[in-house]
């Protein structure tokens, strides 16, 4: 089995790769790529950095250099992300194997290559992607052993948190295992060394950073992102297989409490314990910002399933299809759309269908008319936000020209308001669905409505 594993982990690799550039550049773009997107041309045009590029640029300026040399297009917007993605992939199979068996790499590097979540953000033009492969060599290079590296482990760190501020939470993880067993100067030299790379980001950030947490901050009242939605969201997107293994994995590691395996047990927990504090504290936290954490879990997961499957090694491939099994409904409806809405294909039927003169309304109607600028016909309508306030969806029913509707079916009615989907069912009837169903146990629903007025109102309701 020892000679098999390098070259399954080839084929893993190999199968990661062709995951992660299938469909790159034929996924419309989506949510926060459109910003990516304005953020990177920004750049190019050689204007002032906007706040959140100058925060973490790291991810920007990779995807400004793949818009640089190939054009833009979602492809060459996404590449950086994907390079990466697979690297990562590639760190946790083939590197440390004085520090990580070479059946734990094999389970960590299978998990991160068939993870739909890991998929998406390595086809997301953002800055996930990168932040994962840096998280990853930092949590290897810092392992104890002949390999270790403190600092490459220091400087891939510092690469993180120049991805996502969000990585400063693994930065105690690796050092403290280190410092429990070193003399006092050393302690004091990275404990400095940890003090003057935080300055030093924050020096480039200027007061970026500091406007992040402010405008976190600002929203706890309205959190949308609430502990029950990071827990439910984390587990989910790791899956359950992955994350009973890793459990397993967490509690083999505490019962020998090795510096290692302390490390790991930090990485893989601190980040999310200490975002789950700041979502019941009414800070809106989303899964992904516990990105840095995850090489810990995976590499754990293979710590739980390899002592499981020791005696009898033919049952360690039935054992990791098994873990990976939960996730194949979202790995094959992604292979179909790309965890996407297609605001693409909801243009061209807009173009198609619409006057030139109708007044059109839409979810994110910066990336519907991103598309239509595209199309050509519609290029200078001016777009409406979905959901309008009151006054303008009198006014858009009685209008005497038509009006459409682009909205997300998984946002009605709870995140559009009561209010505008009774306007919609009043006065709208539906024309088109872009985007199939999901399958069974997928939870993200991508599909686009689009709606027609049905006649127009000439008296206002009382």
């Amino acid at each position: 089995m020892k000679r098999a594993l390098p070259w399954a982990a080839l084929a893993v690799l190999a199968l990661a790769c062709a995951l992660r550039w299938d469909g790159l550049a034929r996924w419309p773009i989506d949510g926060d790529e459109l910003y990516s997107l304005f953020d990177v041309r920004e750049i190019l045009a050689g204007r002032s950095w906007p706040e959140g590029v100058k925060s973490h640029p790291l991810g920007y300026l990779g995807m400004a250099g793949a818009v640089a040399l190939f054009g833009e297009g979602e492809g060459a917007l996404r590449l950086f992300a994907a390079l990466t993605g697979a690297a990562a992939v590639a760190a946790l199979l083939f590197i440390r194997r004085d520090a990580v068996p070479r059946a734990v790499a094999f389970v960590a590097g299978s998990a991160a290559a068939a993870s739909p979540w890991l998929l998406f953000h390595a086809q997301e033009a953002r800055f996930y992607g990168p932040l994962l492969l840096c998280a990853t060599l930092a949590t290897l290079w810092a392992l104890p052993g002949p390999g270790r590296r403190p600092v490459s482990a220091a400087c891939a760190a510092l690469a993180a948190m120049l991805c996502h501020p969000s990585a400063w939470l693994l930065v105690p993880c690796l050092l403290w295992p280190a410092l429990v067993s070193r003399p006092a100067r050393v302690r004091w030299a990275l404990v400095v060394g940890a003090i003057v790379g935080l300055g030093l980001v924050l020096l480039l950030a200027g007061t970026a950073v500091v406007d992040v947490v402010q405008a976190a901050l600002t929203r706890r009242a309205t959190a949308h992102y609430d502990a029950l939605h990071l827990v439910a969201g984390l587990g989910y997107n790791v899956g359950p297989g992955v994350g009973l293994l890793a459990a397993i994995g967490a509690l083999a590691a505490w019962r020998t409490r090795t510096e290692g395996d302390l490390q790991l047990l930090l990485s893989a927990c601190l980040p999310p314990f200490v975002l789950l504090l700041g979502a019941f504290a009414g800070v809106s936290m989303q899964q992904r910002y516990a990105m840095a954490s995850v090489p810990a879990m995976l590499l754990l997961a293979g710590r739980g399933l390899v002592p499981l499957a020791q005696p009898r090694p033919a049952l360690w491939g039935g054992a990791l299809l098994a873990a990976l099994l939960p996730g194949l409904p979202w790995l094959i409806d992604y292979r179909s759309q790309g965890d996407r809405s297609d605001f693409r294909a909801a243009a061209a039927w807009i173009d198609e269908h619409a006057g030139p003169e109708d007044n059109i309304v839409a979810d994110e109607h910066l990336l519907l008319d991103l598309y239509l600028r595209e199309e050509g016909a519609l290029a200078d309508r001016s777009l409406i936000e979905a959901p309008a306030p009151a006054q303008k969806l009198w006014t858009l029913a009685r209008h005497r020209h038509d009006c459409w509707v682009v909205v997300k079916r998984s946002r009605l009615p709870v995140a559009y308001g009561e209010d505008f989907k009774a306007w919609l069912d009043q006065h709208f009837i539906e024309r088109a669905r872009i985007g199939s169903d999901p399958p069974p146990l997928v939870r993200h629903d991508n599909q686009l409505l689009i709606l027609q007025r049905r006649e127009r109102v000439l008296e206002k309701p009382r």
